[in-house]
């Protein structure tokens, strides 16, 4: 599925970030090469010579979602993403995702998604986890940018925090952490 509009196309129940919006020009769709050849297992060469992409087959079949997403990965990043970005952009959901999975693949942090989600080493990480959003229903686009996390699309491979400066209680992250770049309301850190 391409919908034009989108920065996301599925396929087989996964979803592969596009970077640009899925186009519909004078009736025809067209999404980026790229991520179309990795959601159908292909390799893809550039010929500069000839300006050309050239397709190859694998061999390989395109997975379905329940032989790549962890049900359990996909639910509780999905209701992290909900609850602190859910009235965000498209970009500020996957952020909020990177953030969480940044966290998992770092030493300082407990490695699981649940177990960032949660982690009081240093009090409640996330403001949801105190005012309960985290059990919250995600929305369908929340859902679909923690799929597209999952399969190791990443804004930001360092970003280990973010918050909104304008109802943020405490600033800890602004004077201790080093800025990266902001997406809607949020502001992320490393």
């Amino acid at each position: 599925t391409a919908r034009p509009g989108k920065r996301y196309i599925s396929v087989n129940g996964r979803y592969f970030y596009t970077a640009r919006d899925v186009r519909n020009i004078d009736g025809r769709v067209y999404v980026p090469v790229r991520p179309m050849a990795k959601a159908f297992s292909l390799d893809l060469e550039w010929d500069s010579e000839n300006r050309s992409v050239k397709l190859y087959t694998t061999g390989k079949r395109t997975k379905w979602a329940s032989e790549v997403y962890n049900e359990d990965d996909v639910y509780w990043l999905s209701r992290i993403i909900n609850a602190e970005a859910g009235n965000q952009p498209f970009l500020g959901k996957m952020a909020v995702g990177n953030v969480v999975l940044n966290r998992v693949r770092s030493s300082q942090y407990p490695n699981s998604i649940y177990g960032v989600i949660f982690d009081r080493k240093h009090g409640i990480q996330f403001s949801p986890i105190a005012n309960g959003t985290i059990y919250n229903t995600p929305n369908a686009e929340s859902i679909i940018a923690a799929k597209i996390c999952l399969e190791g699309y990443s804004l930001s491979s360092t970003a280990l925090y973010f918050l909104n400066p304008r109802i943020a209680t405490s600033f800890w992250i602004v004077q201790n952490c080093t800025y990266e770049f902001s997406i809607g309301g949020h502001d992320f850190y490393r």
